[in-house]
Parts: structure tokens; C-alpha cells; sequence
């Protein structure tokens, strides 16, 4: 009996545990205590803060809340086990005020705690002091440097027909550095200018240049044809020669055998003797054989010529240049960005010629390399522009 009357004193115990259990609060969540120590490292744009957490268990993550310009408030969130955040998006040197909050998981607040921040030179205006505007074939061309490599958006603009500045182009990019052009003028001189614009829609000071853009004419693809030399040592594989200027992208494209070894070549007569001024060469679409990778030509050279030796050989061909594709993010090969695909499938590969060339119709191009390890070549595209003769 003894030890069934223990069994129930038992039982009758935890069941009274548990009704007190319930008669706790639900909620015990209140505000932790505010952050401490706090210390600011002013960074572009920016500045990293360190601080000290409260002891809370309640804290669930601590918040920054700051104005990057009147009436534009950002908010930025570090968890309950980091000391550190980033505040940025900042368009200026001068003195901004931060506020920190250590938030429960409530989402009560804590007390504030401010600390002043005076950030270094944004990428917004560091670029615009790099920018360089020169007159090019058909507009102007841009160069900058952007060393934070920071999301950025250069536009140009350009008189219209009522002496207006409109928007004529807008490049997005995260280079380095790089260039780019605004075509589509005649040889009319006219004012330019180009700013630049970040993320947080912060803008730089705009550069003016009142500029002639050189003459140019896009060549007329009827008049290509293929040119078949004894010693010119490309094979098709997948697309006919004529999609090298079919206008068509996506899967129309020129492709090479494989195994049939590189350096290789092919030749086209381009029709009329041209002085040309650039080419623009779009790369094929895919995932693992599209832009800056496997076949994709990497180094090659344009030759030129007005009376082509009928035996295949280099007689009378004169180079006139060599080019090199460059991946606008930098990444190695395989990791091919937004940007690349943009810059060159969709928009294509652009190249001028050395000014000082002599005119030509029939040219040879000759792929030296190719992005990938691979022994032959492809292209979705081909176009040249140059002051017919």
C-alpha cells in the first residue's frame, strides 16, 4: 500500500506543477538594455560601427537607423551575435548622426544611442573625378575608374534637335574600370555630358564637353561573302558561315569543328573597300558555352587586304590589330556575371580599329586563343562600320 500511496502523492505533485506552469506569463519580453562602447570607422560612403551587446536574453538583433539625405531614412539590422554593422549609401564627407537600437525579440526597443560618423569619399563622386569624355566613331566615348568597385550607373546626355540635354546612354557596371561610347550622331559638333548615379539614387556632378563625333557608316551585310582560301583552316561544325552576319543572336552562330587546332582562320570579302573605324562581335548564348568560356575567341587578330593572294598565303595581308575580350566583373572563368551576359551577348563586344589603317575589303580573322581549353571557335555575330571608299 505504501508504494501505491507514493505513486499517487507523485502523480498529484507533477499535476499540480504543471497547473502552476500555466499560470505563468506568456510573455515575459521587455527591452533590453542599449548597446555600449561604441566606436565608428569611417569607411567610402560609409562607416563600420563596433559596439558591446546588452547582456539580455530577450536581444534578438540591433539596428542602426540614419539619413543618407533629407528625407531619404535607411535601417540596417546586424543578429544578436555580431558586434559590428555597416551603415552606407552616404553621398557626402560631411558629419552624419547614427542611432542604435538593441531590439528584443518582441521587437522592443531599447533606449538610442547615437555616434557620429563622417564618411571618406562615396564611389559616386570618386568615379565622376576619374570620367574622361573624347569624341569616338558615331558619339563619344567614356572612361572611369571605379576602385570601390561599387554598383554604378553612368549616363550620357546629348543636345537634341531644340539644343535640350536629353539622356542618350545609360551603362551600368561594377568594372574596376572600363569605357564605353554613346553612338548614333552625326559629325555635328555638340555639347555632351555624363554623371554618375549610385544605388541609393545619389548623384555626382555632371562633366560637359561640347565634342565632333568622327564619321562612320555600318557596312552592308548583303554585300559579305565568304572567301575560300587553300589555307585558311577553319571547318564548320554547327551554323553556315553566313551566320557570322545574319543578324540573328541566341542559337544562330558560326562553330568551328573540334580538334581542328588553333590559331585558326577564315576570310571575308566585306564588299566594298572601307576605311573601318570598329567591329562588334556578340558572343554565343548558353550556360556552359556561352560568353567568356569554352570556345569563346579570347586574343585575335583582323587582318586586311585589297588583292588576296589566290594560294592562301599571308602576301599582301596586313594586320590591323589585335584584339583581347576582357570579362567586365574580372571572374575567373566559369562565373560569368549579369553584366558580362549584357555586355557581351546582348549588346556585343565592341572594338575600334587604329585610326591610322589603310583601307580594305577583304579581311581575315584570325582566332590566337579562346576563353576555355579548347582546339576551335565559335561567334553568334559579326558587324563593321568604317567610311566607305
Amino acid at each position: 500500500m505504501k508504494r501505491y500511496s507514493f505513486l499517487y502523492l507523485l502523480c498529484c505533485s507533477l499535476m499540480f506543477a504543471c497547473k502552476e506552469d500555466k499560470r505563468q506569463p506568456i510573455n515575459q519580453d521587455s527591452a533590453p538594455g542599449p548597446v555600449s562602447n561604441v566606436t565608428a570607422e569611417n569607411i567610402a560612403g560609409g562607416a563600420r560601427i563596433t559596439y558591446n551587446r546588452p547582456k539580455d536574453e530577450s536581444l534578438l538583433y540591433v539596428k542602426a537607423v540614419y539619413n543618407i539625405r533629407e528625407g531619404v531614412q535607411r535601417e540596417v539590422k546586424a543578429s544578436y551575435y555580431q558586434n559590428t554593422l555597416t551603415v552606407d549609401g552616404f553621398p557626402d564627407t560631411v558629419a552624419y548622426t547614427v542611432t542604435l537600437y538593441a531590439v528584443s525579440r518582441g521587437e522592443k526597443a531599447s533606449a538610442p544611442v547615437t555616434v557620429t560618423i563622417h564618411p571618406l569619399t562615396p564611389p559616386v563622386k570618386a568615379a565622376f573625378e576619374t570620367l574622361e569624355m573624347t569624341n569616338t566613331y558615331g558619339g563619344v566615348r567614356v572612361r572611369f575608374v571605379n576602385d570601390a568597385e561599387a554598383d554604378l550607373v553612368l549616363t550620357v546626355l546629348a543636345t537634341d534637335s531644340t539644343q535640350e540635354l536629353v539622356p542618350a546612354e545609360t551603362y551600368y557596371t561594377k568594372r574596376k574600370a572600363g569605357a564605353f561610347a554613346a553612338r548614333g550622331f552625326d559629325t555635328t559638333s555638340r555639347k555632351f555630358g555624363v554623371y554618375v548615379r549610385d544605388r541609393w539614387n545619389n548623384h555626382s556632378d555632371t562633366l560637359f564637353a561640347t565634342l565632333k563625333p568622327m564619321f562612320e557608316q555600318k557596312l552592308d551585310k548583303s554585300k559579305f561573302k565568304e572567301v575560300d582560301l587553300p589555307t585558311d583552316t577553319y571547318q564548320p561544325h554547327i551554323g553556315k558561315f553566313n551566320q557570322l552576319w545574319d543578324d540573328k543572336l541566341g542559337g544562330n552562330i558560326f562553330h568551328t569543328k573540334p580538334g581542328t587546332g588553333l590559331p585558326q582562320w577564315f576570310t571575308i570579302d566585306l564588299g566594298v573597300k572601307t576605311s573601318l573605324s570598329r567591329f562588334k562581335l556578340h558572343h554565343r548564348d548558353g550556360t556552359f558555352d556561352g560568353p567568356y568560356t569554352g570556345g569563346d575567341p579570347k586574343i585575335y587578330e583582323i587582318w586586311g587586304s585589297n588583292n588576296p593572294p589566290s594560294d592562301g598565303s599571308w602576301n599582301n595581308w596586313e594586320l590591323l590589330s589585335r584584339f583581347e575580350s576582357v570579362k567586365p566583373s574580372g571572374l575567373p572563368e566559369g562565373t560569368v556575371t549579369t553584366e558580362d551576359k549584357q555586355f557581351a551577348v546582348t549588346d556585343g563586344e565592341d572594338f575600334d580599329f587604329p585610326p591610322d589603317i589603310p583601307p580594305v575589303r577583304y579581311i581575315r580573322f584570325k582566332t590566337i586563343k579562346v576563353w576555355g581549353a579548347l582546339d576551335h571557335m565559335y561567334i553568334a555575330e559579326l558587324t563593321f562600320w568604317g567610311n566607305v571608299k
